[in-house]
């Protein structure tokens, strides 16, 4: 029985197995993807010490970290469930194995929003992308559509720029929601982009792939606008979603878009159980990957402290 188990290959998961083990806690950390959502970011510039690093350099250093502990078993695969009986906690696997530990983080992040836009579903993998960083570079010298007014969808269109021929940004208000200053500033100074305020995409057509859009936009007078624009790709970037459906049988209090309720120490509503990283609510709106590491090490500290 392992003192502590961490689900979640993110930043979150790694630092709380990293801490445990400095901890000389028996350590089981396990995931599908190394580095979570960043091993999908194109270049990250604020994390300190480490400055314009990729996301998958950075996730494998995150990793290689992890493994330099003898006392931290890792595991890539697929958690089915998690239960905790009395108090022991129980993680199933995909490939059939039961994992039992005194304690347990829970970094399981979060998945891309789906717009829910008609033809998306028919065309996702056919022009369709929730990942700019994966799939630009499918569109050199097209044109492409960007969705979405957060720090993302500028990442999308920052990526965009050096690969595509143009770059449209729909946006649904008047003003982008995103606080990075530094990619808003080279996207409204670039002749590539052209921002689409106030509007949504209404509909995704054409034959085997992507060929265009049906745009609606809502003019200052309040009248409706529809027209037809031809894109050749389309990035949906509106934010994500927690990866909470493994945790409805465990009991812990959730908001109603199901992520985690946690307190200042990383504590979810039941002992030995704790969370940490982007599918939290509580700690700090902040979603960015230092805060999800310091989370991490928060709830290893908490969790040693409660197997004391």
């Amino acid at each position: 029985m392992y003192d502590l188990i961490v689900v979640g290959l993110g930043p979150a998961g790694i630092s709380a197995a990293i801490y445990a083990s400095r901890y000389n806690m028996s350590v089981l950390i396990i995931g599908s993807q190394i580095g979570g959502m960043i091993s999908l970011t194109h270049l990250i510039d604020n994390y300190p010490g480490i400055p314009e690093v990729t996301g998958p350099d950075l996730s494998q250093k995150l990793f290689d970290h992890a493994k330099k502990f003898k006392n931290c078993e890792i595991k890539t695969g697929t958690v089915n469930a998690i239960q905790k009986i009395n108090d022991i906690i129980y993680v199933s696997t995909e490939d059939g194995q039961i994992h039992e530990g005194k304690s347990i983080v829970l970094a399981l992040g979060t998945d891309k929003k789906k717009a829910d836009i008609k033809g998306e579903k028919d065309f996702t993998g056919k022009g369709v992308s929730y990942c700019t960083i994966c799939d630009a570079m499918f569109y050199k010298n097209k044109i492409t559509t960007v969705i979405g007014s957060g720090n993302s969808a500028l990442k999308g269109v920052n990526h965009l720029l050096n690969i595509a021929e143009k770059i449209y940004l729909i946006i649904r208000k008047d003003s982008l929601s995103a606080n990075d200053e530094a990619d808003m500033q080279i996207i409204n100074n670039n002749p590539k982009v052209e921002i689409i305020k106030n509007s949504n995409v209404t509909e995704i057509k054409g034959i085997n792939k992507v060929e265009s859009m049906v745009v609606k936009t809502i003019s200052e007078d309040g009248a409706v606008l529809e027209k037809e624009l031809k894109t050749d790709g389309i990035f949906i970037e509106i934010g994500a979603v927690p990866y909470s459906v493994l945790l409805k049988g465990l009991g812990i209090d959730m908001d109603a878009q199901g992520f985690i309720k946690i307190d200042q120490h990383c504590k979810t509503s039941i002992d030995g159980i704790y969370a940490a990283g982007d599918i939290t609510t509580g700690f700090s709106d902040l979603k960015q990957i230092i805060v999800a590491e310091a989370m991490g090490a928060v709830a290893a500290t908490t969790a040693k402290k409660y197997l004391k």
